[in-house]
């Protein structure tokens, strides 16, 4: 067989697709499913942390810190009853979110601003989000994890992308769901 019948036989093959769909929904599909996947690795890892975290808690000793953050110099930072925010030595910020009650979404953000993390932060079933996404989820929360009915996430402002904003959709305790973390860029971004 000559290449130029592979060709036609390849191009015969294609004539009878569909190629009338914008390209826009075809990128907007695959992030999507992307983001989908990226939630069910995200709670599986945050699963396998708590656990990890749960374990020298039952053996009475001390938990170990999640493994890109270091120990915060003071405990003075926003320590409100249902979240808290710690800027670390290394640059990144640690927010911790209780499971078991609500908190104002309005003075999270405000206290993650203040430490260099924009951020938008909803209660409910879905988040925000952009199509597409800024890239460098992985460096913006480098790490993620689940402890004693609390959500622990190290942010790192410097990785955030300029005109990007951190997105965190919180579930109602009584769903005891994971949080929803993304990123969006603000100019383009969508709430649900």
């Amino acid at each position: 067989m000559r290449d130029q019948d592979v060709l036609r036989a390849v191009a015969d093959g294609l004539s009878g697709l569909d190629m009338d769909r914008p390209a826009e929904d075809i990128i907007a599909a695959g992030t999507s499913r992307r983001r989908r996947r990226l939630a069910a690795v995200t709670a599986a890892g945050v699963m396998l942390a708590g656990l990890a975290l749960a374990v020298p808690a039952l053996t009475g000793s001390e938990p170990a810190a999640p493994p890109s953050a270091e120990q915060p110099t003071s405990m003075a930072p926003a320590q409100l009853v249902a979240f808290s925010v710690v800027s670390n030595p290394n640059g990144t910020v640690t927010l911790k979110l209780s499971k078991k009650q609500f908190f104002d979404p309005d003075a999270a953000r405000k206290a993650l601003s203040e430490a260099g993390v924009p951020a938008e932060i909803r209660i409910g079933k879905s988040g925000c989000y952009s199509i597409p996404a800024p890239p460098g989820l992985d460096q913006v929360f480098p790490s993620v994890s689940e402890a004693e009915g609390n959500t622990v996430l190290v942010i790192d402002p410097s990785a955030i992308p300029h005109g990007a904003v951190v997105t965190i959709n919180y579930r109602a305790p009584s769903t005891n769901g994971p949080v929803g973390i993304g990123l969006a860029w603000k100019d383009r971004m969508s709430c649900k």
